[in-house]
């Protein structure tokens, strides 16, 4: 069965036990969670999900991003199939990607587009910032437009981060 954060009665129900509310009152999850747990529970009667541990999600125009651990063990085809399953429940394009390391994160954020570069700066006040450098002549394959890429990795990051569209040389 797949892992959520809340109780599966609290999530059909959508009437949230002491727990389940704090962890919404906490800021740690957010209405968006639930529902999204709510689908992933319907679409494991079609998909396997045993193991895929539900981590977050972030909404992006009208786009949803959820964060999970242990998908590489779904095949492709059920993987293409839980996008679209998702997305026809949660009424919004969905694009699911496997919470990794921050790098993994945002090359699967950024794909089909290539992505250069990713690399970090440490600034004269002590904080840091992730550059992720994409080559312009992708733009066009980026499934997010950069301004929005860039405000949700640094969301999901927790980090300030800033999305550079390069220019090749030869080009």
């Amino acid at each position: 069965m797949v892992k959520i954060p809340f109780c599966e009665f609290c999530v059909k129900t959508r009437v949230l036990c002491q727990k389940c509310q704090s962890l919404i009152d906490s800021g740690r999850y957010q209405w968006l969670d639930v529902e999204v747990s709510d689908a992933l529970l319907k679409v494991e009667k079609k998909i396997n999900l045993t193991d895929v541990e539900y981590v977050k999600s972030y909404e992006v125009d009208d786009m949803v991003i959820i964060l999970m651990r242990n998908t590489k063990r779904i095949p492709r085809s059920a993987f293409i199939q839980l996008e679209k399953e998702l997305t026809s429940l949660l009424r919004r394009s969905v694009k699911v990607v496997e919470y990794g390391g921050i790098n993994e994160v945002i090359a699967q954020l950024v794909s089909p587009a290539k992505l250069l570069t990713i690399s970090t700066s440490w600034l004269p006040d002590g904080t840091t910032e992730t550059v992720v450098k994409i080559p312009s002549r992708e733009v066009r394959r980026l499934p997010i437009k950069p301004e929005r890429l860039q405000a949700i990795i640094s969301r999901i990051s927790g980090t300030n981060v800033k999305v550079e569209l390069v220019r090749e040389r030869g080009s």
